[in-house]
Protein backbone atom coordinates (compact mmCIF):
# COMPACT_ATOMS: atom_id res chain seq x y z
CA UNK A 1 0.00 0.00 0.00
CA UNK A 2 1.30 3.43 -0.89
CA UNK A 3 1.29 5.34 2.40
CA UNK A 4 1.27 8.71 0.64
CA UNK A 5 -2.22 8.02 -0.73
CA UNK A 6 -4.99 7.73 1.87
CA UNK A 7 -7.29 4.74 1.95
CA UNK A 8 -10.35 5.18 -0.23
CA UNK A 9 -13.55 5.90 1.66
CA UNK A 10 -17.09 6.93 0.81
CA UNK A 11 -16.30 10.48 1.92
CA UNK A 12 -17.02 12.97 -0.82
CA UNK A 13 -13.31 13.68 -1.23
CA UNK A 14 -12.52 10.13 -2.43
CA UNK A 15 -15.82 8.59 -3.50
CA UNK A 16 -15.45 9.27 -7.20
CA UNK A 17 -11.80 8.17 -7.27
CA UNK A 18 -12.72 4.93 -5.51
CA UNK A 19 -15.62 4.30 -7.88
CA UNK A 20 -13.40 4.71 -10.92
CA UNK A 21 -10.74 2.36 -9.56
CA UNK A 22 -13.34 -0.32 -8.84
CA UNK A 23 -14.30 -0.33 -12.52
CA UNK A 24 -10.78 -0.75 -13.87
CA UNK A 25 -10.47 -3.68 -16.26
CA UNK A 26 -6.76 -3.88 -15.51
CA UNK A 27 -6.15 -4.38 -11.75
CA UNK A 28 -2.41 -3.94 -12.23
CA UNK A 29 -2.85 -0.35 -13.39
CA UNK A 30 -0.49 1.80 -11.34
CA UNK A 31 -0.98 5.39 -10.31
CA UNK A 32 1.70 8.00 -9.68
CA UNK A 33 2.55 8.95 -6.13
CA UNK A 34 0.77 12.02 -4.80
CA UNK A 35 0.95 13.67 -1.41
CA UNK A 36 -2.67 14.08 -0.43
CA UNK A 37 -4.30 15.64 2.61
CA UNK A 38 -7.38 14.30 4.30
CA UNK A 39 -10.75 15.43 2.97
CA UNK A 40 -12.17 18.52 4.63
CA UNK A 41 -15.32 16.48 5.27
CA UNK A 42 -13.29 14.50 7.79
CA UNK A 43 -11.98 17.57 9.54
CA UNK A 44 -14.85 19.16 11.44
CA UNK A 45 -12.52 21.81 12.88
CA UNK A 46 -11.41 23.08 9.46
CA UNK A 47 -11.59 26.86 9.20
CA UNK A 48 -13.03 28.46 6.11
CA UNK A 49 -12.81 32.03 4.90
CA UNK A 50 -15.18 33.50 2.34
CA UNK A 51 -14.41 36.45 0.11
CA UNK A 52 -16.91 38.49 -1.88
CA UNK A 53 -15.18 39.79 -5.02
CA UNK A 54 -16.69 43.26 -4.63
CA UNK A 55 -15.11 43.59 -1.17
CA UNK A 56 -11.59 43.11 -2.56
CA UNK A 57 -9.39 45.65 -4.27
CA UNK A 58 -8.69 45.13 -7.94
CA UNK A 59 -5.18 43.92 -7.17
CA UNK A 60 -6.40 41.48 -4.51
CA UNK A 61 -9.19 40.19 -6.74
CA UNK A 62 -6.70 39.61 -9.55
CA UNK A 63 -4.30 37.75 -7.25
CA UNK A 64 -7.03 35.52 -5.85
CA UNK A 65 -8.42 34.69 -9.30
CA UNK A 66 -5.13 33.72 -10.93
CA UNK A 67 -3.98 31.69 -7.92
CA UNK A 68 -7.30 29.82 -7.66
CA UNK A 69 -7.92 28.89 -11.28
CA UNK A 70 -4.81 26.81 -11.99
CA UNK A 71 -3.22 25.69 -14.16
CA UNK A 72 -4.33 27.82 -17.09
CA UNK A 73 -3.27 27.23 -20.70
CA UNK A 74 -1.16 30.01 -22.18
CA UNK A 75 -2.02 31.28 -25.63
CA UNK A 76 0.93 32.97 -27.27
CA UNK A 77 -1.08 35.13 -29.64
CA UNK A 78 0.48 36.49 -32.81
CA UNK A 79 -1.38 39.19 -34.75
CA UNK A 80 -0.74 41.86 -37.38
CA UNK A 81 -1.94 45.44 -37.36
CA UNK A 82 -3.29 45.14 -40.91
CA UNK A 83 -3.48 42.57 -43.68
CA UNK A 84 -1.31 44.54 -46.10
CA UNK A 85 2.46 44.29 -46.40
CA UNK A 86 2.99 47.14 -43.95
CA UNK A 87 1.19 45.36 -41.12
CA UNK A 88 3.22 45.25 -37.89
CA UNK A 89 3.53 41.86 -36.20
CA UNK A 90 2.59 41.65 -32.52
CA UNK A 91 3.14 38.72 -30.17
CA UNK A 92 2.11 38.37 -26.52
CA UNK A 93 1.12 35.62 -24.04
CA UNK A 94 -2.37 35.40 -22.52
CA UNK A 95 -3.39 32.97 -19.79
CA UNK A 96 -7.11 33.75 -19.75
CA UNK A 97 -7.27 31.13 -22.49
CA UNK A 98 -9.35 28.03 -23.12
CA UNK A 99 -10.88 25.61 -25.62
CA UNK A 100 -14.65 26.08 -25.52
CA UNK A 101 -15.88 23.50 -28.03
CA UNK A 102 -14.58 21.20 -30.74
CA UNK A 103 -17.57 21.28 -33.10
CA UNK A 104 -16.59 23.67 -34.53
CA UNK A 105 -13.24 24.22 -32.78
CA UNK A 106 -13.62 27.47 -30.80
CA UNK A 107 -10.89 28.92 -28.57
CA UNK A 108 -11.34 31.88 -26.26
CA UNK A 109 -9.00 34.50 -24.85
CA UNK A 110 -9.82 37.12 -22.24
CA UNK A 111 -7.81 40.21 -23.17
CA UNK A 112 -7.75 42.64 -20.25
CA UNK A 113 -7.43 46.34 -20.99
CA UNK A 114 -4.36 48.10 -19.60
CA UNK A 115 -5.09 51.40 -17.88
CA UNK A 116 -8.40 51.56 -19.71
CA UNK A 117 -6.70 51.15 -23.10
CA UNK A 118 -6.91 48.21 -25.46
CA UNK A 119 -3.74 46.18 -25.87
CA UNK A 120 -2.19 45.89 -29.32
CA UNK A 121 -3.33 42.27 -29.55
CA UNK A 122 -6.97 43.26 -29.15
CA UNK A 123 -6.66 46.25 -31.48
CA UNK A 124 -5.17 44.00 -34.16
CA UNK A 125 -7.79 41.27 -33.74
CA UNK A 126 -10.60 43.79 -34.04
CA UNK A 127 -8.97 45.28 -37.14
CA UNK A 128 -8.19 42.04 -39.00
CA UNK A 129 -10.40 39.44 -37.27
CA UNK A 130 -7.47 37.01 -37.39
CA UNK A 131 -4.76 35.64 -35.09
CA UNK A 132 -2.63 32.60 -34.34
CA UNK A 133 -2.87 30.69 -31.06
CA UNK A 134 0.65 29.33 -30.50
CA UNK A 135 0.76 26.77 -27.68
CA UNK A 136 3.52 27.62 -25.20
CA UNK A 137 6.15 24.96 -24.50
CA UNK A 138 9.43 24.85 -22.60
CA UNK A 139 11.37 25.41 -25.83
CA UNK A 140 10.49 29.11 -26.03
CA UNK A 141 9.29 30.06 -22.56
CA UNK A 142 11.94 32.73 -21.91
CA UNK A 143 11.32 34.46 -25.23
CA UNK A 144 7.58 34.40 -24.62
CA UNK A 145 7.92 35.89 -21.16
CA UNK A 146 9.98 38.70 -22.68
CA UNK A 147 7.14 39.34 -25.15
CA UNK A 148 4.92 40.38 -22.24
CA UNK A 149 6.88 43.63 -21.85
CA UNK A 150 5.14 46.87 -22.83
CA UNK A 151 6.57 48.17 -26.11
CA UNK A 152 5.29 50.72 -28.67
CA UNK A 153 2.69 49.47 -31.20
CA UNK A 154 5.20 49.79 -34.03
CA UNK A 155 7.57 47.31 -32.35
CA UNK A 156 7.70 43.69 -33.51
CA UNK A 157 8.00 41.55 -30.35
CA UNK A 158 9.08 38.50 -32.34
CA UNK A 159 12.05 40.32 -33.82
CA UNK A 160 12.89 41.97 -30.50
CA UNK A 161 13.03 38.64 -28.69
CA UNK A 162 14.57 36.44 -31.35
CA UNK A 163 11.50 34.43 -32.26
CA UNK A 164 11.58 33.16 -35.83
CA UNK A 165 8.29 32.86 -37.71
CA UNK A 166 6.59 30.64 -40.25
CA UNK A 167 3.78 31.67 -42.60
CA UNK A 168 0.17 30.61 -42.18
CA UNK A 169 -2.19 29.38 -44.88
CA UNK A 170 -5.51 31.08 -44.14
CA UNK A 171 -4.67 34.04 -41.89
CA UNK A 172 -2.28 36.95 -42.27
CA UNK A 173 -0.33 36.75 -38.97
CA UNK A 174 2.71 34.46 -38.88
CA UNK A 175 3.10 31.66 -36.38
CA UNK A 176 5.98 31.08 -33.98
CA UNK A 177 8.46 28.67 -35.55
CA UNK A 178 9.26 27.08 -32.17
CA UNK A 179 5.57 26.43 -31.45
CA UNK A 180 5.04 22.75 -32.19
CA UNK A 181 1.29 23.31 -32.00
CA UNK A 182 -0.25 26.41 -33.57
CA UNK A 183 -3.82 27.21 -34.55
CA UNK A 184 -4.92 29.69 -37.18
CA UNK A 185 -7.98 31.52 -35.85
CA UNK A 186 -10.66 33.74 -37.32
CA UNK A 187 -12.86 35.88 -35.10
CA UNK A 188 -16.14 34.08 -34.43
CA UNK A 189 -17.55 36.44 -31.81
CA UNK A 190 -16.49 38.76 -29.03
CA UNK A 191 -17.93 39.98 -25.75
CA UNK A 192 -16.99 43.20 -24.01
CA UNK A 193 -16.99 42.95 -20.21
CA UNK A 194 -17.85 45.91 -17.99
CA UNK A 195 -17.33 46.14 -14.26
CA UNK A 196 -19.85 47.39 -11.69
CA UNK A 197 -18.77 50.97 -12.39
CA UNK A 198 -19.61 50.63 -16.06
CA UNK A 199 -15.96 50.56 -17.10
CA UNK A 200 -14.84 48.38 -20.00
CA UNK A 201 -12.25 46.06 -18.42
CA UNK A 202 -11.92 43.07 -20.73
CA UNK A 203 -12.85 41.81 -24.15
CA UNK A 204 -13.33 38.07 -24.58
CA UNK A 205 -12.55 37.03 -28.14
CA UNK A 206 -13.77 33.73 -29.53
CA UNK A 207 -11.88 32.33 -32.47
CA UNK A 208 -12.79 29.56 -34.84
CA UNK A 209 -9.77 27.40 -35.58
CA UNK A 210 -9.47 27.10 -39.36
CA UNK A 211 -6.14 25.29 -39.47
CA UNK A 212 -3.91 23.29 -37.12
CA UNK A 213 -0.14 23.15 -37.50
CA UNK A 214 1.35 20.20 -35.60
CA UNK A 215 5.04 19.32 -35.80
CA UNK A 216 5.59 15.62 -36.43
CA UNK A 217 7.87 15.41 -33.38
CA UNK A 218 4.92 15.87 -30.98
CA UNK A 219 2.37 13.65 -32.69
CA UNK A 220 1.26 10.59 -30.75
CA UNK A 221 2.60 7.33 -32.11
CA UNK A 222 0.26 4.79 -33.68
CA UNK A 223 -2.44 7.25 -34.79
CA UNK A 224 -3.86 7.24 -38.30
CA UNK A 225 -3.31 10.36 -40.41
CA UNK A 226 -7.03 11.13 -40.22
CA UNK A 227 -7.10 10.77 -36.42
CA UNK A 228 -4.15 12.81 -35.09
CA UNK A 229 -3.32 13.34 -31.41
CA UNK A 230 -0.72 15.47 -29.65
CA UNK A 231 1.49 13.54 -27.23
CA UNK A 232 1.57 15.35 -23.88
CA UNK A 233 5.06 14.23 -22.92
CA UNK A 234 6.48 15.06 -26.32
CA UNK A 235 4.83 18.49 -26.34
CA UNK A 236 6.14 19.66 -22.92
CA UNK A 237 3.54 22.39 -22.56
CA UNK A 238 3.75 25.26 -20.08
CA UNK A 239 0.82 26.61 -18.04
CA UNK A 240 0.22 29.52 -15.71
CA UNK A 241 -0.53 29.71 -11.99
CA UNK A 242 -0.66 32.54 -9.45
CA UNK A 243 1.72 35.44 -8.92
CA UNK A 244 4.55 35.22 -11.48
CA UNK A 245 4.58 31.42 -11.53
CA UNK A 246 4.55 29.27 -14.65
CA UNK A 247 3.15 25.81 -13.89
CA UNK A 248 3.32 23.16 -15.08
CA UNK A 249 6.61 23.60 -16.91
CA UNK A 250 6.64 20.44 -18.98
CA UNK A 251 5.55 17.00 -17.76
CA UNK A 252 7.06 13.68 -16.76
CA UNK A 253 5.83 10.24 -15.74
CA UNK A 254 5.50 11.29 -12.09
CA UNK A 255 2.87 13.98 -12.67
CA UNK A 256 0.59 12.42 -15.28
CA UNK A 257 -2.47 10.39 -14.29
CA UNK A 258 -4.56 8.53 -16.86
CA UNK A 259 -7.98 7.81 -15.33
CA UNK A 260 -10.72 6.17 -17.44
CA UNK A 261 -14.19 7.60 -17.05
CA UNK A 262 -16.77 5.51 -15.18
CA UNK A 263 -19.33 3.67 -17.29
Amino acid sequence: TNKSVPAFTTARGYHFYSRVLSQQANPSLSFPTFTMTESNDNNKDASWKSFKPEDLSGRARYGLCISSVVPRPIGVISTVSSKDEDGVVNCAPFSYTSLSTHDPPIVTHGIVLSGGKKKDTLVNIEATEEWVFNVLTVSYLEETNACSASVPPEANEMELNGLETLPCQFVSPPRVAKANVAMECKLWDKKEVFNDHGEHTTTIVMGRVVNFHIHESVLKDGQEDNDPRVDLKKLQAVGRAGDITYWPVGVNDDNILAMPRPK
